[in-house]
């Protein structure tokens, strides 16, 4: 009887700690009945300022639903899309963006939210291997971004943002084109290696790419083309694991010239 009831105790314990582990996740919270909007906004703020997102968001969706038509419904609808994303929530995230965006167009949050819609597309990008669908839906959507509103304060970031996307885009058809390149087929290769000189050029792919066409360009006997892309690579202040060769085939093709006496 004694190991029962000891075997009861710890399975209470259990139980009472995974509620309590429900609670610290935001599992068992519902809103609180609020009648009036003031205090209810200043609670999902108040939650949202001490970072309870999955609080915040349960009393900013429940300030929609109660408050409907009240002057700063797009504040509640802005800060439940932020509360999604800022808990790692991207697709939850980027449905509330796109609500504020069809919904609330005159808002001063409208720019955030096209923004913030293209970030939260973007974090759900898998590794470079894989189906890029969610990248190139969020460079899509952050190009519209800085079209739109191109004096938005947080420009300079879409800017970078669009930047690690390229990043990820370019290594995905570098990879493509070394495959290419590996069997010797550099007709498929060129297609690759040019897609990202053309598309991502400010890349450390879009370098690595200059010395692949470089050596294309050495194996069909076009040797000033050849001496052209090392050059390019050498020259490019990334760095990168061909670039010590490149630098040595650029000297056998130019008898021990370098890029500066060659131009």
């Amino acid at each position: 009887m004694k190991r029962q009831d000891r075997h009861t105790r710890v399975a209470l314990s259990a139980a009472l700690v995974g509620v309590m582990f429900l609670v610290s996740c935001g599992g068992a919270y519902t809103a609180k009945r609020i009648p009036d909007a003031d205090e209810k906004i200043v609670l999902a703020g108040q939650l949202f300022d001490r970072g309870k997102f999955g609080q915040a968001a349960v009393e900013y969706k429940d300030f929609l639903a109660d408050f409907a038509g009240d002057e700063r419904g797009d504040l509640a609808q802005f800060r439940l899309a932020e509360c999604y994303r800022l808990d790692g929530e991207y697709p939850l995230a980027a449905l509330e963006y796109r609500i504020l965006i069809n919904d609330y167009g005159y808002s001063e949050y409208i720019d955030d939210a096209f923004y913030l819609e293209g970030l939260s597309s973007f974090m759900q990008h898998p590794r470079p291997e894989r189906e890029q669908a969610k990248t190139f839906e969020a460079l899509t959507r952050i190009n519209r971004y800085l079209d739109i509103f191109p004096d938005s304060p947080r420009r300079a970031e879409a800017e970078k943002t669009r930047e690690e996307i390229y990043d990820i885009l370019g290594e995905k058809d570098f990879k493509n084109a070394r495959l290419y390149f590996s069997g010797k087929n550099y007709n498929a290769a060129l297609l690759y290696f040019d897609k990202v000189v053309n598309s991502y050029p400010s890349t450390l792919w879009a370098v690595r790419c200059l010395y692949y066409r470089g050596r294309i360009a050495e194996e069909k006997g076009d040797i000033p083309l050849a001496v052209k892309e090392y050059g390019a690579a050498v020259s490019s202040s990334h760095e990168f694991d061909e670039k010590e060769e490149a630098g040595a085939r650029l000297k056998d093709l130019t008898g021990g010239q370098s890029s500066e006496e060659q131009g």
